[in-house]
């Protein structure tokens, strides 16, 4: 049998090639590890969408305040229940408050 010579790939490409995956891997990691690379943006990401959640729900109870304020302005009921569930009665009324119940503790 005659043996097959095969082709040496020469140092400098072998080197060539080391490096370039090295630098390969390199900047990877500093894309994904780095100030303002990828998990910094997953983290800013979350937290926009957080903020965004927490506007719409501030917005809903502006908006519910708002209806409300409206409902006293223009209702005279609404203004009552309102004033009579913070004690206020009409004039020559007498209005009862019954001190909370005592929960007892376990001894």
């Amino acid at each position: 049998m005659i043996p097959i010579r095969h082709k040496r790939v020469s140092h400098g490409k072998e080197i060539y090639f080391i490096v370039s995956i090295v630098v390969v891997v390199a900047a990877t990691l500093f894309s994904i590890l780095s100030p303002g690379g990828y998990l910094e943006m997953k983290k800013v990401q979350a937290d926009l969408v957080a903020r965004r959640d927490r506007v719409e729900v501030l917005r809903r109870e502006n908006q519910a305040k708002m209806e409300s304020i409206q409902a006293l302005r223009s209702s005279r009921e609404a203004l009552e229940k309102y004033a009579r569930g913070k004690g206020y009665g009409k004039k020559g009324e007498l209005i009862q408050q019954l001190p909370p119940e005592k929960v007892e503790s376990e001894k």
